[in-house]
């Protein structure tokens, strides 16, 4: 007997999210929204940036400017790399792997392989705008609520195109990034 979907089910088939996390090269974070139109397989776009991590002993530093005399001031943070991303994704989701009854919390799997579009850096020549992206990881659904861990890779570079970063030009431009990650998200 074939199973039929029902798409008005009273699940919430929206969901928007927040991520963190460390890659090799630095640092990155997006915001993103997925719409899931069956309860394991859905789609995502995340918008957001990953770059360099600057110095604590950079962190407000104002540079003096000789050409204007002693009252032009300006923050110097050009010089580290910094790049912006969209990624599309599909979201793939185990049913249910644990749950935790005092909390009436679930546990499930995903996997979300997509592409990474991202311009070049500043000062970036040829850099790669198309990279595939793939993220994994598990997840904690308490009601409307997600709290998520995971890692990932991607054929993305934060200094493909060889742009001037804090510690001069790279010594390379084309390698697999690899990254941590931590986020919540809200469905509706």
């Amino acid at each position: 007997m074939a199973q039929t979907i029902d798409f008005d089910d009273g699940r919430s088939h929206w969901e928007a999210d927040v991520l963190i996390g460390l890659n090799n090269d630095g640092y990155e974070f997006g915001l993103g929204a997925a719409y899931f139109p069956f309860s394991f397989i859905g789609i995502k776009a995340n918008i957001g940036m990953a770059g360099e991590i600057e110095e604590l002993e950079d962190w407000g530093i104002d540079y003096w400017d000789p050409d204007y005399g002693d009252a032009y001031y300006w923050e110097k943070n050009y010089d580290y790399a910094a790049r912006f991303k969209f990624s599309p994704a599909l979201v793939l989701r185990t049913p249910r792997i644990a749950h935790w009854k005092r909390q009436d919390a679930g546990f499930y799997l995903f996997a979300e392989p997509g592409l990474s579009l991202s311009p070049g850096a500043s000062g970036s020549r040829g850099a790669r705008w198309f990279n595939w992206d793939f993220k994994g990881g598990v997840n904690m659904q308490i009601d409307r609520f997600i709290v998520f861990v995971g890692y990932g890779f991607s054929s993305f570079s934060l200094y493909s195109g060889f742009p001037t970063s804090h510690w001069g030009a790279p010594s390379k431009d084309n390698y697999t990034t690899h990254f941590g990650f931590i986020g919540t998200a809200y469905k509706f």
